[in-house]
């Protein structure tokens, strides 16, 4: 199992970011956030990570 950078949670192997939504939402606000979040999703869909 893989560790939020931030607080050491648990998160999914399969997750495309290394922290927990908690965490990301608190250093990006929730709007950067999910669009982070929509952009690592697209990048790892077409391959580019």
């Amino acid at each position: 199992m893989r560790k939020c950078l931030y607080c050491k949670e648990n998160i999914s192997e399969d997750s495309i970011i290394d922290f927990c939504e908690r965490c990301g939402k608190g250093v990006w606000g929730e709007k950067m956030f999910n669009t982070i979040l929509e952009k690592m999703e697209t990048s790892h869909s077409q391959g580019d990570i």
